[in-house]
């Protein structure tokens, strides 16, 4: 099957590279007012952002961002048939070259930018040509009918995408090395009352890597194509390749050709127009010797361009009727400020009491419901309801002696509410006290990924004078073991492998044999065995488990119980009502400024 085919036939996801908002969203546009129930566009390598806002239809949708294009292959795998290179001219060869080493089975690319440098371009031929259907650079894409909207072929706007009638197949190819003229064309189709088989815009640059012999080539190959509208212009030798096609039955389809500027002939030298070819070497590259070459192999190669508008009713096929497409709910859409997602279902009914009777409540269904909320999906194992649940219940509280525990009382006892009592307790929330979880993961996923030893890790640390969180205790040490920690321990004998658990408990061999103190303490081995239980029961990688990391998923797990701690300190103080705090004089050292002697004058 050529390209035509295996397009129609479904191959039509597409990975952006670069970001335009425009463009992108005409392609969603196209997709939706073809039918589709999914967008084509899998997702944009741009910047640092997680997700960019598009429509699809009236719904709005969040596309997938990636950091780079091996990050994109990782998650989309095979999926991806094209890419969007949007990027600007000097950027498009690398990240070309890129995407076709981590997609190696898709089917080509369409590359937007001007002025891609001649070496790169020519590079891309030799490497690409032959083996990916590569439209550009400088052009605007590759269209085919109610299948695929590769760029800004067509247009970018609803309007435009009904009126050029884009989403009806038919049987007239357009093409041309301008991507304007490629796009006036399509129009001019449409309004002719005839309809696209596909239509591409090569580009404009000297080198474009699909050559305008390979797209008549492919029309002359495809069996929905009866007939081709091209344009043409001054300079260059394209139209003498169509030409000797012709004259070897290479091509063989009716043919309707408008090769524009006579209006060279008017000046006393050769002027460049446009495009880098645009520009008469020799006579025979003259827009009216094209003209008359053409003819002469029986193209219909009118003299103006009312007479070729007039023409395009000589090619096959009748005429079609103007589809019935309401574009109305796609006009004014406005993006939403903030995105968010239904945490829990408010409307959904519950039942708690029947027959005047408590109804058992499923077994760990806060928990269900939290790591749900949380993860944004239903966790499937119970060893990770059960590991959740056994820390939620540990760290509800660790005494009133801790600094969060500390600034809830003092803030009830100034008389102030229970949420501004639980915000100053959950303000001390950091890498000192409770938040270290989140930072632990971070580095025992950065110890797992690198491979490093234990050893080999804290003398980095150290020689960076950097802390390790997740390993010390001011109560705990050798010989006196966290009786949390070893509880927890026991989760990771329900693994088949723990390899976040045991880098975390060899960096502790590392640091204890310089201070006993130095144990891996609970915040350590929460992030240790929650990395472990997510990748093994969960089934999630590395990279998602970066991106929890990134998010500070773990700390979670100190803040959702110690919040319910706060709250019962909170309630505590205001029962015994014990009135404002102060620390005593004697328990302040107060330094007194020494006096600062007279110069002498």
């Amino acid at each position: 099957m050529n390209i035509l085919e295996l397009t129609r036939k479904g191959r039509t996801k597409v990975l952006v590279i670069g970001n335009h908002s425009g463009i992108i969203q005409s392609m969603l546009d196209f997709d939706f007012l073809s039918g589709k129930d999914i967008p084509s566009v899998l997702g944009i390598v741009a910047g640092n952002r997680k997700a960019e806002k598009y429509f699809f239809g009236t719904k709005e949708i969040l596309l997938p961002c990636y950091k780079n294009i091996q990050i994109a292959s990782e998650v989309l795998g095979s999926k991806v048939d094209w890419m969007l290179n949007l990027q600007s001219g000097r950027r498009t060869f690398e990240s070309t070259v890129s995407f076709f080493d981590f997609f190696p089975k898709s089917l080509g690319a369409h590359i937007f930018a001007e002025n891609v440098p001649e070496s790169h371009a020519t590079e891309l031929i030799s490497r690409f040509g032959k083996k990916y259907f590569i439209v550009g650079p400088s052009g605007v894409g590759l269209l085919v009918p109610n299948a695929l909207k590769l760029g800004a072929i067509g247009g970018v706007d609803a309007v435009q995408i009904k009126s050029g009638a884009l989403t009806s197949a038919g049987n007239i190819a357009v093409g041309s090395t301008s991507g304007g003229m490629t796009n006036e064309l399509i129009h001019a189709v449409a309004r002719a009352g005839k309809r696209l088989s596909f239509a591409i815009a090569i580009g404009g640059d000297r080198f474009p890597v699909v050559s305008l012999t390979q797209i008549f080539a492919l029309a002359e190959a495809d069996s929905q194509t009866e007939g081709f509208v091209y344009f043409g212009e001054l300079g260059g030798v394209d139209e003498y390749e169509i030409i000797e096609l012709i004259k070897a039955k290479k091509f063989t389809k009716p043919l309707v050709a408008y090769i524009a500027g006579i209006i060279d002939e008017a000046f006393d030298e050769h002027v460049q127009f446009g495009h880098a070819k645009a520009l008469v070497q020799t006579m025979d590259e003259s827009a009216r010797a094209k003209r008359e070459a053409l003819r002469s192999v029986g193209v219909i190669a009118p003299d103006t361009f009312p007479q070729f508008l007039d023409a395009l009713q000589k090619l096959p096929g009748g005429a079609y009727t103007a589809e019935e497409m309401d574009i109305q709910p796609l006009q004014g859409r406005q993006k939403s400020i903030l995105s968010t997602r239904k945490v829990l279902d408010i409307d959904e009914g519950r039942v708690f009491v029947k027959g005047k009777k408590l109804l058992k409540g499923k077994e760990n269904a806060f928990v269900d419901a939290t790591l749900g909320a949380l993860l944004g999906k239903p966790v499937r194992s119970p060893v990770t309801r059960a590991f959740t649940e056994a820390v939620f219940e540990m760290l509800i509280d660790h005494g009133g002696n801790v600094s969060g525990a500390v600034n809830t009382m003092i803030t009830a006892r100034a008389g102030k509410d229970l949420v501004s009592s639980l915000a100053s307790g959950l303000l001390t929330v950091g890498p000192r006290f409770g938040g270290a979880i989140n930072e632990a993961a971070r580095l025992w996923i950065l110890g797992v990924v690198s491979q490093k030893t234990g050893l080999g890790f804290v003398a980095e640390k150290a020689k960076a004078g950097e802390l390790i969180l997740g390993i010390g205790h001011k109560k705990y040490r050798v010989g006196l073991a966290d009786p949390r920690v070893k509880a927890l321990a026991e989760f990771a004998t329900l693994l088949k492998k723990h390899p976040h658990y045991d880098f975390a408990r060899s960096v502790e061999k590392a640091t204890t044999s310089k201070n006993g103190k130095l144990i891996l303490n609970i915040d350590g081995a929460i992030a240790a065995l929650l990395l472990d239980i997510l990748s093994e029961c969960e089934g999630m990688s590395e990279r998602e488990l970066q991106e929890l990391a990134d998010a500070e998923f773990f700390n979670a797990f100190f803040v959702i119980p110690r919040s319910v701690g706060f709250i019962a300190h909170f309630m505590e103080q205001k029962k015994n009502d014990e009135g404002l705090f102060r620390l005593p004089d004697e328990l302040l050292f107060v330094r007194e400024e020494t006096p600062k002697k007279n110069k002498k004058k």
